[in-house]
């Protein structure tokens, strides 16, 4: 399996704007340059079986033209990841490049993916200003008290007085583990009547 770790040397695309981020993931910074860019990078925030991914990995063919967007690792198995907006775009685009599975994000799969994306909009700034601070006896009191579903709300309250914003990093950080769920992340608004509970095994 290919492994990349930093994204190739390229100019930014004219006129498109310049996005500096930090992964809790990777635990990196990122530079992207599209507003697509940056939610198809919080879907990859929001999948705990995303292991390891980077941007721009490669070019299509050598080393010039088209950058591809991503590379994820997933598991045991790798694909590269190309957003387009057109679907004549897509159409034109190989099933593989240098040996990896091409995945065409397309814009209609945004828009499905919206509300999963403005959740995680919120949910990762909270994991990456406690990164160096993580709670691992918190977390674990957070696991064993979601034996049954809680609200949002009635998680914070149970461990008052611990700070409201340490009790949501710990959370999430289990939530991006995979180890908790939230089933109606993906169709409601994060807030106070969010339902967290176990992972299914």
């Amino acid at each position: 399996m290919l492994h990349y770790e930093r994204a190739v040397e390229t100019k930014r695309p004219a006129g498109s704007r310049r996005i500096e981020i930090f992964s809790p993931k990777i635990k990196r910074r990122l530079t992207l340059f599209s507003r697509d860019a940056h939610d198809a990078w919080l879907l990859l925030e929001a999948d705990p079986t995303v292991r390891a991914f980077c941007e721009r990995p490669a070019y299509f063919d050598g080393g010039a033209g088209r950058v591809l967007d991503f590379w994820v690792e997933q598991g045991n198995r790798e694909k590269f990841v190309v957003l387009c907006r057109e679907d004549s775009d897509a159409k034109s685009l190989p099933p593989s490049v240098h040996g990896v599975k091409l995945h065409v994000l397309r814009r209609p799969d945004m828009i499905a993916f919206a509300r999963r994306i403005e959740n995680w909009a919120q949910i990762v700034p909270y994991r990456t200003s406690f990164m160096r601070h993580a709670d691992r006896r918190l977390q674990n009191d957070l696991f064993a008290r979601l034996e049954k579903p809680h609200r949002l709300e009635r998680i914070e309250a149970a461990f008052h007085p611990v700070d409201v914003s340490v009790v949501r990093a710990a959370l999430f950080d289990l939530l991006a583990d995979g180890r908790v769920s939230a089933p109606d992340i993906d169709f409601a608004p994060l807030g106070l009547d969010t339902v967290f509970r176990r992972a299914a095994p």
